[in-house]
């Protein structure tokens, strides 16, 4: 079990609450996630996705800390259960790639930071209905936002920096800019004569892939089945005094066609399952 935080640790979780909290940048706050070790890299991970689905989290929250805004547990139950149902219909394709990608990860490092805080969440719940530890920790965590680069005075010239675009980072991309624009002719122009190809992600595709495996298998069954029954019907009437036509033979057959049988209608469950499932988001098949 660990005691404190280490330098990456502690510069990662104050960059995620710095994003969050005062710049409302998602990108800055899935960069926080990545050094942390919480968000998965590589082709498979939908970046774009993840990012729609934070920069939705980030704007109710910052909703929230306007005036008069309302914590979700403020909200009457119809009007959460509206707005839940937009948000499907608004992000159902960044919600079923998610659930497809799993780019969320938790290590070992944050197992019992992340039952601490649940804990005491669990605790606050059961003493009080109203509790909220977000709602609690929000003075807390602007002095800790404060020592984000060390000091309050430096972390302040650079969020002024940032606004006029005077950063050393944006002085680079200024005199870099040149060789920048270079290099995307080269991209296009390589493009042009197919010396690259572009790898393209298409959810809906996926989507019918998968559907229509589902279905594939279920014909195949289905087929299987007819094939085992006609064979079991034309063993018993025509080859009933041979060999292929005895008890045990027959009793085979049939089961082959009872057990392929059977497979249909699961699968047909497991079709509407998933027709269930993307209607949920505000996908219809």
């Amino acid at each position: 079990m660990m005691d404190t935080f280490g330098p990456t640790e502690r510069k990662g979780l104050v960059d995620f609450f710095f994003a969050i909290y005062y710049d409302a940048d998602v990108k800055a706050a899935c960069d926080a996630l990545e050094r942390l070790g919480m968000l998965r890299l590589g082709g498979d991970v939908d970046r774009v996705a993840v990012e729609r689905v934070g920069q939705d989290f980030i704007d109710r929250f910052q909703e929230t800390l306007q005036v008069g805004g309302k914590w979700d547990d403020q909200l009457d139950p119809d009007e959460r259960k509206k707005q839940i149902r937009q948000r499907r219909k608004q992000l159902g394709e960044e919600f079923l790639s998610l659930n497809a990608d799993s780019p969320f990860v938790f290590p070992p490092t944050w197992t019992f930071v992340f039952r601490a805080f649940f804990s005491l969440d669990g605790i606050g719940k059961t003493l009080d209905p109203k509790y909220d530890l977000t709602r609690i920790t929000l003075p807390y965590l602007k002095e800790l936002l404060d020592l984000k680069d060390g000091n309050a005075f430096k972390t302040t010239l650079l969020r002024i920096g940032k606004r006029v675009g005077l950063r050393p980072v944006d002085i680079n991309q200024f005199v870099t800019q040149p060789r920048r624009t270079a290099k995307i002719e080269d991209i296009a122009v390589r493009l042009e004569k197919g010396d690259f190809k572009l790898r393209v992600r298409t959810l809906e595709v996926e989507r019918m892939m998968e559907r229509n495996k589902l279905i594939q298998k279920n014909t195949f069954m289905a087929v299987l089945s007819c094939l085992f029954l006609n064979s079991g019907l034309a063993l018993t009437t025509l080859a009933k005094d041979t060999i292929f036509g005895s008890v045990p033979a027959t009793r085979a057959v049939f089961g082959a066609a009872i057990l392929f049988g059977l497979q249909v209608p699961r699968g047909i469950r497991k079709l509407k399952k998933l027709d269930a499932y993307n209607e949920r988001y505000g996908i219809k098949t």
